[in-house]
């Protein structure tokens, strides 16, 4: 059987470094790691129409355009590489490795 678009997307999300897997219930979901959004597919989808619910804590659900929250996702996760560089000069890149560095020190880690 082939996938509905809502369950390409949250595969695709799963490739994302903040998403990990959270299937429950036989539903493949993913769980966005920074705010602990869990993503599903819409049950009712058509094929084509690739409709997410995010499912935020304490209950309150939401239903998002699939492709546009993959977009600011991508987005998201591309700022991160780019703050997280080691030779990026920005004012961020420059402070996380900052603050890397002295979590490092600090923590021996």
């Amino acid at each position: 059987m082939e996938l509905t678009k809502s369950k390409r997307i949250v595969r695709a999300l799963l490739q994302l470094e903040q998403f990990s897997d959270f299937t429950s219930e036989g539903v493949q979901s993913a769980i966005h790691m920074l705010t602990g959004v869990v993503v599903s597919p819409h049950m009712q989808d058509d094929d084509d129409e690739g409709v997410l619910v995010l499912k935020f804590s304490g209950g309150v659900q939401a239903e998002v355009i699939g492709d546009k929250y993959l977009r600011l996702q991508i987005a998201e996760s591309a700022a991160h590489e780019i703050h997280l560089d080691e030779t990026n000069k920005s004012p961020i890149a420059i402070r996380s490795n900052q603050l890397f560095e002295h979590f490092e020190r600090k923590y021996d880690l």
